[in-house]
């Protein structure tokens, strides 16, 4: 999918889209695009998720000691490198303990970081959340 015209708004609203498509087909259960000031999440059978993309690189989160909004109950990170769109689904608890984890020890690793000590930017990594590709049966509460 060549998303390389569209802006990082734009390719997060098709994320939101697919996503909430790609639910509905393979849990047959509610769900819906909520557009909020500058992202996009999901109601999915009742439940908040937010929704991150990717077209290149890593899956970027701005505060690794904040990586989600708190009321959020799912994060589903859409990768658009694949021909075809990838989608993991991840309990929002355990995204947030494991990027707590990481980036602690990513500080205890390099102490300050050099460019900008105050940043508490972090990357996600695929093979961080290999384990959640695929896994609509989150939603439901089950497989977490």
């Amino acid at each position: 999918m060549n998303l390389s015209t569209l802006n990082n708004d734009q390719v997060h609203a098709v994320a939101a889209h697919l996503a909430v498509a790609e639910a509905i087909v393979r849990t047959r259960r509610p769900a819906e695009v909520i557009s909020e000031a500058r992202r996009y999440r999901l109601r999915l059978d009742g439940k908040l998720a937010q929704v991150t993309a990717r077209r290149t690189g890593e899956w970027q989160v701005s505060d690794a000691t904040r990586p989600l909004l708190d009321d959020t109950q799912v994060l589903v990170l859409v990768d658009f490198i694949p021909e075809q769109p990838e989608f993991y689904v991840i309990p929002a608890e355990r995204f947030r303990a494991d990027v707590e984890r990481r980036y602690a020890a990513f500080m205890n690793r390099v102490g300050t970081r050099p460019r900008n000590p105050d940043s508490k930017h972090h990357s996600v990594h695929t093979a961080d959340v290999e384990q959640w590709r695929g896994r609509w049966a989150v939603i439901a509460g089950e497989g977490t």
